[in-house]
């Protein structure tokens, strides 16, 4: 394809995981294509870029050598029970069917066959409050974080022998997907380095711009009602070019989308240290040997609040007051064990794919990265002693919330039960603790009963945890072939819609809640089964042409 060229069998828009693995597909399947993104070439994959990496499969050879014992039927209870679909949403839940019993062969199987590699130990995310979440890890660490999956695609696409079958346009941003009686024709494209509009000619468009979090007014106008009002701030943990624009456009053009006010958004989220973009913020992975406790300084209850155990649940309580943050309190010897940020940017030595340097981390904790938190992050502070430390955290809120005796004596009351010695420990977070040492995914990483008011484990350090928008769960309706669907359930004949822009499937896959490690998965699993839809469709129309 020469460089002026503007037709080809297939446009996606959106360089992300999920734009990236239907362009090689379609590659390897025959197509032509031409990739529009807005951003940078060192930007290329998108939020997949920056993510951790998790995938969601089911009875894989990992989980089965470390004697877990999984399977479809109870991965589908778990998930639809999390999921809590109701009865209208036909195509989610034959999406998350289709997933669960897909995901172990032709997301995991097809991505090793790519070069991927997953790390041997499988964590366990999600677990729920009451084990109401994953019965079993299911959480499959990609060896090398989000970057070496895309990584791995990219190389892919740029050795493919088909290679010169591939225009890709960055800083090329879809103004309008162009329709001639009944289905897209091609998009006019703008250049974000200036200049006047273009027009890409195909006979298919294929949706893979990701989804609204990088819009916070999206996010504030489609905020769950049953999380109160929406956040005065939002920190940012979305692909900033997620704008929602191209769901804008396919319901200009007839298309269905649904579920926008189911979002994945964090509690536990600080602002970044080192901000590339407003209100840029990090998830957290908190430590679990932490108290938390709500602006007062009331530790949740009646059971005790570990975000870890879910994510959704940390949101609602959290929501439960208007200011929507909390504070985690901890220590250095628990910080340092325990504490861990989502994301490949902060986890360097699974990056670089450094073994010893990562099992050095495991046995002796992050010191380095904690150290970078309390230094560079405002949402750390520390001190030597609890009233120095209410203090500081005071000044951190600047809103009179915090009232120091009460979160002294919370602290106190839970230490004093340390104390006791564990035959006589009763408190629901000690015994979620000695649960997650169970289990050798969690074992070295999780402290062993340490107080925190601990003379020995010092400074005392304090995290201000608060939203960050992060991902759609709803989006385009699309049937299991990823067509576009209109409101009326028929597709629009050459509109496709993949990943996050399509709710990672049916146009909400996941329901009202996930279960984590399953969004790249779905990005994989949705941009496959198009590129299969489309050159199928186009085969079938040739042969029709020549009988």
């Amino acid at each position: 394809m020469s460089p002026g060229d503007t037709q080809a069998d297939v446009v996606v828009i959106g360089a992300g995981i999920a734009g990236l693995v239907a362009t090689l597909e379609l590659l390897d399947r025959g197509r032509s294509v031409v990739l529009l993104d807005r951003c940078r070439p060192e930007e290329v994959g998108g939020l997949a870029r920056e993510a951790f990496g998790g995938m969601f499969m089911v009875d894989t050879a990992e989980q089965r050598r470390s004697g877990i014992e999984d399977s479809v039927g109870l991965a589908l209870a778990d998930w639809n029970r999390v999921a809590d679909f109701e009865k209208a949403d036909v195509w989610p839940r034959r999406w998350a069917e289709q997933y669960v019993s897909r995901a172990r062969d032709e997301v995991g199987g097809w991505l090793k066959g790519r070069g991927v590699r997953f790390f041997p130990v499988v964590n366990w995310a999600e677990r729920g409050v009451y084990g109401d979440g994953n019965s079993v890890p299911r959480f499959h660490l990609t060896w090398g974080c989000g970057k070496a999956l895309v990584d791995a695609m990219w190389r892919a696409i740029q050795t493919h022998p088909r290679r010169h079958e591939l225009d890709v346009r960055f800083r090329s941003r879809v103004t309008e997907i162009i329709m001639d009686g009944g289905r897209p024709r091609g998009c006019r494209v703008a250049s974000e380095n200036g200049g006047g509009e273009q027009e890409v000619s195909a006979e298919t468009v294929v949706v893979a711009a990701g989804g609204i979090g990088g819009n916070l007014d999206i996010v504030r106008r489609e905020w769950p009602k049953d999380l109160g009002p929406p956040p005065e701030k939002i920190l940012m943990g979305s692909h900033y070019y997620a704008d929602g624009a191209m769901h804008e456009e396919v319901e200009r053009i007839g298309g269905n989308v649904t579920h926008i006010d189911r979002m994945w958004n964090y509690a536990d989220a600080v602002r970044h240290p080192d901000p590339a973009r407003p209100n840029h913020g990090l998830k957290l992975i908190p430590p679990r040997s932490g108290i938390v406790v709500d602006p007062t300084g009331r530790r949740y209850g009646p059971a005790p609040l570990i975000p870890t155990f879910d994510a959704y649940y940390a949101l609602e309580r959290m929501c439960e007051d208007d200011r929507k943050y909390y504070w985690m309190v901890c220590n250095w010897k628990i910080a340092k064990r325990e504490l861990d940020v989502s994301g490949s940017q902060h986890n360097p030595s699974i990056r670089e794919q450094n073994l010893p340097r990562f099992l050095l981390s495991i046995l002796l904790g992050k010191p380095v990265l904690v150290r970078h938190f309390i230094e560079r992050c405002p949402d750390f502070v520390t001190a030597d002693t609890l009233p120095e430390l209410a203090r500081r955290m005071a000044e951190v809120t600047e809103d009179g919330a915090l009232d120091a005796d009460l979160m002294e004596s919370e602290i106190r009351r839970y230490d004093a039960t340390i104390d006791r010695g564990k035959a006589l420990f009763n408190d629901d977070q000690l015994r979620r603790i000695a649960q997650l040492r169970n289990w050798r995914g969690d074992r070295l990483r999780t402290a062993k009963f340490q107080k925190i008011d601990d003379d020995g484990a010092k400074p005392l350090i304090a995290i201000r945890m608060t939203v960050m928008a992060r991902k759609s769960l709803g989006g385009i309706q699309t049937d299991l072939d990823s067509r576009v669907l209109r409101p009326d359930g028929e597709p629009i004949p050459g509109l496709y819609a993949v990943g996050e822009a399509a709710g990672f499937g049916g146009g909400g896959m996941h329901g009202k809640r996930s279960l984590e490690g399953t969004f790249l998965g779905g990005c994989v699993f949705s941009a496959r089964l198009a590129a299969r839809s489309i050159a199928g469709a186009r085969d079938v129309a040739r042969a029709e042409v020549t009988a």
